[in-house]
């Protein structure tokens, strides 16, 4: 160290190298999602929420790390310091903004989400208005598949989510609500299919409202709008959805005992929407509308060959590699930048 400690630079964002990295990690992440998380959903979904969540991660959590570092008068404190004056500094990877350029930036993110906001809020209005006259699926004429898929629930020790039924001139099954999730499907879906597929698409929509997929597609939808610039933001945002997809698939498996009745309402219902037209609800996720179900199908004729397919050796290179992602996040602010 020669006695001379570099003092630590004052605290500013690293807005390019959070766009680097943020590149690198969709690069990383695709790429072993691809060749080893084929059969982790769950895995992939997590994955690709954390890419998405990377650039807010990164700014402030490296203002976090600012101010928790030790200070240069300690041992670790001047060794992160002096490693990067002598080898991040010449790397020239830091970005210094202007005050005013930098409230520009913040001014036009805040923007962007206040935009997101307006949109999501007039969604939501769209589809409960939508949604006004649905009725309970008992009260529509079907108690007893009520009665049966009550009893499912309740003998996997869970609670029967409200039911209701909606006039949409659509093969329709899907979960709406932030903290009070509600299942809501059409008569043209309960018409295509049998009633042990029809319980199946119940325990695919169940397993959205266990997981709370609607309260965090929320907030992962304001991160996609505000960083819409990123590359990959809106392809990601796609493949972590159908990714939950897969997942509930597997969750409906496990309690319906019954993956290839799960894999034929998918393609029931797949094909019956070439013959329908979408209404234009944007709040909402459909059962099998414009989903790669194929890979879904797949996935359910491997979980009926093996219950339990896969190793843990895929899901610890997960984690790894979502702790890299994370220290590499932050790591100029880490030594000193």
């Amino acid at each position: 160290m020669g006695g001379q400690v570099a003092p630590y630079e004052p605290y500013h964002p690293h807005l390019a190298y959070t766009l680097a990295i943020t590149c690198l990690a969709w690069v990383g992440v695709y790429f072993y999602c691809r060749q080893r998380l084929q059969l982790h959903p769950r895995a992939r979904v997590a994955l690709v929420a954390l890419v998405l969540a990377l650039p807010l991660y990164a700014e402030f959590g490296s203002y976090l790390v600012f101010l928790l570092r030790p200070g240069v008068d300690t041992p670790l404190g001047a060794t992160l310091s002096n490693i990067h004056q002598r080898v991040l500094q010449p790397l020239q990877i830091d970005w210094f903004l202007a005050p005013t350029m930098l409230a520009l930036i913040l001014g036009g993110l805040a923007l962007l989400l206040a935009l997101s906001l307006v949109r999501f809020a007039y969604g939501s209005w769209q589809l409960r208005h939508a949604l006004r006259i649905s009725t309970p699926l008992d009260a529509a004429g079907y108690l007893q598949l009520q009665a049966r898929f009550c009893a499912l629930v309740a003998a996997n020790r869970l609670a029967c989510p409200q039911i209701a039924v909606v006039p949409l001139d659509a093969p329709l099954a899907f979960t709406t609500g932030l903290l009070r999730p509600r299942i809501y499907v059409t008569p043209q879906l309960l018409q295509l299919l049998t009633e042990d597929e029809i319980i199946a698409v119940f325990a695919h929509e169940l397993a959205h409202v266990l997981r709370r997929d609607n309260l965090w597609n929320w907030f992962f939808r304001l991160l996609r709008d505000t960083i819409w610039f990123l590359p990959f933001s809106h392809v990601g945002w796609a493949w972590m959805v159908n990714s939950q997809d897969e997942d509930c698939d597997a969750m409906a498996a496990r309690l319906t005992h019954a993956p290839l009745t799960l894999a034929r309402a998918l393609v029931k219902v797949a094909g019956a929407w070439g013959h329908s037209r979408s209404p234009l609800l944007v709040s909402m996720i459909p059962f099998a509308a414009k989903a790669d179900v194929q890979a879904r199908v797949e996935h359910m004729l491997a979980l009926s060959d093996d219950p339990a397919p896969g190793r843990s050796g895929p899901l610890i290179g997960a984690c790894l590699l979502a702790g890299a992602l994370l220290i590499l996040a932050v790591l100029p602010t880490l030594l000193g930048s």
